[in-house]
């Protein structure tokens, strides 16, 4: 599937509901539409594209929320009901996507689905939460934390990255530099990846992750180290958060803020990211801190374009048919796991104080 829609929100208020739509880079989409259909199958409204947010994974980006012209205006109640269904439409006036959600099916009388019925693609289970899909719109699934407008879990600039020879800025890294690993040594780069984000209409909670220096233990990070906020960073391991993790285990960057000297950075209004890929995962060092090589699974895989594929079988060979033969080099524990894991720990700590 060439486009499709990436996630969406249909719950709650006007300026909460959203819809996302990924399209390989490059394509011209000003006579791309979604329209919104409702139960008994005729035309709500139709919706253009607008402006991309930015270019992730080979994808371009692009959302329609309150911020988009005759968007979830009624009211403040929103525009999307549970009973309604979604159709993404190309230039040709193709249906591309025709989905519905909450257990419901729509068959269109009129507009370009018309004849279709919908496919029901789940319910997102909790207030707030969204509907994602990691696969080119095969299957969803409930993001708790919503993404919009956000695919990328990488580095900034200036984040230097250890190697044999010293540390290299990841910005500077290039396929067949070698970089050092926790467990295996040094290991060479295999493809490296950048795309830029802009962050004047993200959420707080979706802006980029400040790790301030020595936030994880003494010395860790050296320096200031700023990554997306799906970004993972290792713990209970080289010091880090050791006492709080009993074992070690990657979480995502944003489930640490809250510590001190651990922030969402509101400032910025859009960031350049960097990535590095190896034959596997790894346990890498940026700025001091244990982090990660990139994790090449389907989900980063359904995200590239057909060059970054081509590029990726020709550094990895057969083995990047479908970007799913990377093992994770350790745990991965989601955003409320590792806060679970953290909560558990303040609650044994207040009960048998350290002495």
């Amino acid at each position: 599937m060439a486009g499709y829609i990436s996630e969406f929100q249909y719950y709650g208020l006007a300026n909460k509901e959203f819809i996302e739509v990924a399209v390989p880079t490059g394509t011209d989409v000003s006579a791309y539409s979604v329209v919104l259909y409702q139960n008994n199958g005729t035309v709500v409204k139709s919706y253009g594209l607008g402006a991309s947010q930015g270019t992730f994974g080979g994808k371009d980006v692009y959302v329609i929320d309150s911020n988009t012209s005759g968007f979830s205006t009624m009211y403040g109640t929103g525009e999307m009901y549970i009973d309604d269904a979604l159709a993404l439409v190309d230039d040709s006036g193709t249906v591309m996507q025709f989905v519905s959600y909450w257990g419901n099916t729509v068959t269109a009388t009129e507009g370009p689905a018309a004849g279709m019925t919908s496919t029901d693609v789940g319910t997102a289970s909790s207030y707030g939460s969204s509907l994602q899909s990691d696969d080119g719109g095969k299957t969803y699934y409930t993001q708790y934390d919503t993404n919009k407008g956000s695919i990328p879990a990488c580095y900034a600039p200036g984040s230097r990255i250890r190697t044999p020879g010293g540390v290299t800025l990841v910005e500077d890294l290039r396929a067949g530099d070698l970089i050092m690993t926790l467990n295996k040594g040094s290991q060479p780069v295999r493809w490296v990846w950048s795309g830029e984000q802009p962050l004047d209409d993200v959420e707080l909670h979706q802006k980029p992750v400040l790790i301030s220096k020595g936030a994880l233990a003494t010395g860790v990070p050296d320096r200031d180290l700023i990554v997306s906020g799906q970004h993972r960073v290792a713990v209970g391991i080289c010091g880090q958060l050791e006492s709080r993790f009993a074992t070690p285990a990657f979480v995502p960057a944003k489930s640490l803020v809250g510590l001190p000297g651990v922030r969402h950075m509101a400032g910025k209004k859009s960031v350049r990211w960097h990535h590095f890929l190896c034959d596997a995962h790894h346990v890498a060092f940026a700025n001091g801190i244990a982090t990660e090589s990139l994790l090449l699974g389907s989900q980063i895989w359904a995200n590239l374009d057909a060059e970054a594929h081509a590029e990726l079988a020709l550094a990895l060979g057969a083995g990047a048919s479908d970007g799913a033969h990377q093992l994770p080099a350790l745990p991965l524990l989601t955003k409320r796991q590792a806060q679970a894991a953290m909560a558990v720990q303040r609650a044994k700590r207040a009960h048998f104080p350290v002495v």
